[in-house]
């Protein structure tokens, strides 16, 4: 049902009604068959767009608030791998509310990747490399006068993430089928620190970055919100960015990289990493499924 006011009062009242109950039933759908789905949140339309095109109609997408939410599915191994993608829109506060209203809908949810693209911030980065997020923090928290460290919000982990096997599984076996094809791409596969926040990271204030987070691959405006939201509610979580533009380049140094070549190289693993951990996470009657994703 359209979000005008004025395009309801030009309906009349059985026709509010239909639209009102089917969009109810689109709800009720979409946590009957998605309560397991894997989630996938993506800032930007140009994102999201080669998720789109990889994967199949489940059911009318759903518009709340600036976010928009796709029931998919994915074919592997002759199963049908369902997964909420979510436009959220640019920001921490898009990022995390949009995944909040994501995981009232996949009430079981088996994990949540956030992918698109990021900034590159060590020196060893570079554009087209795809950056998988072990830890997360933000760029501009500062409570540092109250004993917290840099990027720390107080009462919360210092970082967000850490060891998880299923995860660390699932990045493996997506990497390991992508071997050939990254290795004749020339691009690297980096795992480690992360960092968003508000502000982006430029020339002007990429060398106080780097002195407060030595550690830190990339940069940009969503995934930690989400490490947070996924923290709170002991969700799974995991970024894989490809890396378009460069905050601090060295000479020399090629600095950017189109949104569609970096979204469509992020997918390409957001997209592996979320099958294999729906098949990890228990949701098949065959063990050997697993094995055989695993290959896929």
């Amino acid at each position: 049902m359209s979000d005008s006011p004025f395009a309801v009062a030009q309906m009349n009242p059985d026709e509010v009604y239909t639209a009102m109950l089917a969009d109810l039933e689109n709800l009720n759908d979409l946590m009957l068959n998605f309560s397991n789905a894997v989630i996938i949140q993506v800032a930007m339309d140009e994102e999201i767009a080669p998720l789109l095109n990889a994967t199949a109609w489940a059911q009318e997408p759903i518009d709340e608030g600036a976010a928009v939410f796709h029931p998919r599915t994915l074919t592997v191994n002759q199963r049908e791998v369902p997964l909420l993608l979510v436009r959220s829109k640019i920001g921490l506060v898009n990022a995390a509310s949009a995944v909040t209203e994501a995981l009232s809908y996949a009430t079981d949810c088996s994990g949540v990747i956030s992918a698109g693209t990021a900034g590159g911030l060590a020196a060893t980065t570079n554009v087209g490399d795809v950056i998988v997020g072990t830890e997360y923090t933000y760029t501009d928290a500062d409570a540092s006068a109250f004993g917290y460290v840099r990027g720390q919000i107080p009462g919360m982990p210092e970082t967000y993430g850490g060891p998880d096997s299923d995860v660390d599984d699932a990045v493996a076996a997506a990497v390991e089928a992508l071997d050939a094809e990254q290795a004749e791409g020339g691009w690297q596969v980096c795992r480690g620190l992360m960092l968003a926040g508000h502000s982006f990271v430029t020339a002007h204030n990429v060398k106080d970055t780097r002195e407060a987070f030595p550690a830190a691959l990339s940069t940009d405006m969503e995934t930690t919100a989400i490490a947070q939201v996924c923290h709170n509610y002991e969700v799974p979580f995991v970024a894989v960015r490809c890396v378009s533009d460069l905050c601090g380049p060295a000479a020399g140094q090629d600095f950017h990289l189109g949104v569609e070549v970096a979204a469509a190289r992020s997918a390409q693993y957001a997209l592996r990493v979320a099958a294999h951990l729906w098949f990890l996470r228990g949701y098949t009657d065959d063990a050997e499924d697993t094995e055989q994703e695993s290959k896929a």
